[in-house]
Order: structure tokens, then sequence, then C-alpha cells
């Protein structure tokens, strides 16, 4: 049994992933699933790191997994509090000197230029970017789970970190993603990370639009580990 702490990204609600924590509940795994403060905008990124690892329970090191935004985070809970491995879901990953606005100027591909900007809140929007690959019969929820974070703090900020943490890594691409760019996240987990990058199909949402397949890959990383 393996405890799985998984973070949504500046999106989304905690709820987003209600869909993935049932399928590793059934199969006896612990989830934790953390609420980022959305209110905060001026809060650094060591605010955001604070509140993960507030939802982490006492024991042993949790797998973190951290979509989109919230990979920016992901490094600085693993320097604090040792975690069995980060995955990295279609997310950003931090520099250890460079602000997240440093990073976009440092790497212009990262970030689908269409996406730069937008409001999910819009439902057209969200239908385009993040929700194109979800069944019909999904959407209703997939809306529902919207929740914007203001982080312009953190944006701006040098990462905090001294120095990268001794922590095992995987990232998983969506090979469809419409948001962070899949030729990005590929050339980062192997340059960055020095890991060669898992793909799942689809667009920037798994847990919504393929929760049992993201569930089954997550114990898979375990499995692996």
């Amino acid at each position: 049994m393996a405890t799985f702490v998984l973070v949504h990204g500046s999106t989304h609600a905690g709820r987003a992933w209600d869909w993935v924590r049932a399928e590793l509940e059934r199969q006896q795994q612990v989830v934790i699933t953390p609420v980022l403060p959305a209110d905060e905008p001026d809060a650094g990124a060591g605010r955001y790191a604070d509140a993960i690892l507030d939802s982490m329970p006492d024991g042993g090191p949790a797998i973190v997994v951290a979509h989109s935004a919230a990979g920016w985070f992901l490094p600085i809970v693993a320097a604090q509090r040792p975690v069995k491995r980060m995955v990295f879901l279609a997310a950003v990953v931090p520099r250890v000197g460079m602000s997240f606005l440093d990073l976009m100027q440092a790497e212009p591909d990262m970030l689908n230029p269409a996406w730069i900007g937008k409001d999910p809140r819009i439902e057209a929007v969200a239908n385009e970017f993040l929700f194109h690959d979800c069944t019909p019969d999904k959407l209703a929820f997939a809306h529902a789970t919207i929740r914007v974070i203001q982080a312009r703090g953190s944006m701006v900020e040098k990462c905090p970190l001294a120095r990268w943490p001794n922590a095992p890594s995987s990232y998983i691409v969506c090979a469809e993603d419409r948001t962070i760019r899949p030729e990005w996240s590929r050339r980062i987990a192997r340059s960055q990370l020095g890991i060669e990058p898992i793909e799942i199909e689809g667009g920037h949402c798994p847990y919504i639009s393929r929760p049992e397949e993201l569930a089954r890959l997550l114990l898979n990383i375990d499995d692996e580990r």
C-alpha cells in the first residue's frame, strides 16, 4: 500500500482528482488531495509548498504527483520532507535560481502561445484547451472543478531551492496537451531530470478524461520504483 498526494494545478480544485482517487482507493491505496490557496496572489512558492506539506500524513514517504503549475512547488516539498517519488504530470519543472517568468523567457517552447492569457472559467476556452478529449458525459464534472489560482507572487520570485532535492522523479507527458507542449515536456524530462518520460494519450487533464488509465499508470510507477 502506498500513499499518493495528488496536487492540482492552477486551473482546478482538489476535487478534480476525485475519479483517480476512487480508482486508487479501490486498490487499497491512501490518497491525499491538498487544496492550494486561490486567494493569496502575493504568496511565494513556499506558501503553496506548505499547503502540500501540511496535508501530508505522518509515516513513510509519499508519492507526490503535481499537475501543471504545481510542478513548480513539487521539488520544494521534496527538499523539506522525504518523498518516495516526485511525479510531474504535464507539469512545469523549476530551475534553481530562476523565476517562472525567467523560465518562460528561457524556454519559449514550454507553453502553447494560444493558451497564454486565456481564462479557463470561460466554457469554450476550457473545452478547447483543457477538456477537448473529454467525452460529453464528463464535461459537467470537468467544468465544476475549475478554480483559478492567482499565483502572481510565486511567478515573479526566484525559485527558492538552493539545490535540487535528492528524490527520484518521473514525468508523465500528455501526448495531445494543448497548454504545456508535449515536445517541451519530453525534452525537459530527459535534459533536466535525466529520465525517460512516460506517455499517456489525450490532453492536459487525464485525471478527468481517462482517470482509470492514469490510476493504473501511477500504480505501475510505484511498482517499478
